[in-house]
């Protein structure tokens, strides 16, 4: 009786190990202006990184897909990011990031009445801070930059007042207080 003969398996042959290539997926902002003194989201994404650092000032980042961090540009600040692979091969890039007026607040607006008679004495006086113009509806009250300021009125029926701020940018607050007319 014959038996098979069959030659031994093959050795697997390994393939070379590839060098993987870290890539900078993505680098953006959420804001292209900062608000003077405040902070901004920069976003950042890396693949097949070993380590990852912002500067400036440098600083070690998480290697991930998507992050977003804090920063705080002291004016017009350009950002370099920059990623190792494990061959020790980098890649950069850069994001450019400025800042702009602060943004306009409403501190608090103060009236001297909750309630008051048909035709009786109402004032509403505000506080703000980085503001290009004020205007109290619905009395067409409008102001400039003054950070406080007052408006008086009479009304006849239930009234709500409406406090609204504008900033150098466009940006808006708006505060609403109602009296009442009994």
């Amino acid at each position: 009786m014959l038996t098979g003969c069959s030659s031994p398996p093959k050795a697997a042959v390994e393939a070379p190990a590839r060098a993987e290539t870290v890539r900078i997926t993505q680098l953006y902002t959420t804001t292209p202006k900062v608000p003077k003194g405040e902070k901004g989201l920069l976003c950042y994404g890396v693949e097949k990184a070993k380590s990852v650092w912002l500067s400036p000032p440098k600083r070690e980042l998480s290697a991930a897909i998507a992050r977003c961090v804090e920063v705080e540009p002291a004016g017009q600040t350009t950002y370099t990011l920059t990623a190792e692979g494990a061959d020790s091969k980098s890649v950069t890039r850069e994001l450019e990031l400025g800042t702009g007026p602060g943004r306009v607040h409403i501190i608090n607006v103060d009236i001297n009445a909750e309630e008051v008679p048909p035709g009786g004495p109402v004032r509403v006086c505000y506080k703000v801070e980085n503001a290009q113009s004020v205007t109290v509806s619905p009395v067409h009250f409008r102001a400039g930059s003054a950070r406080i300021g007052c408006v008086t009125d009479q009304p006849q029926k239930t009234t709500t007042y409406v406090v609204k701020a504008t900033g150098a940018g466009g940006d808006t607050d708006e505060e609403k207080v109602t009296i009442k007319v009994r």
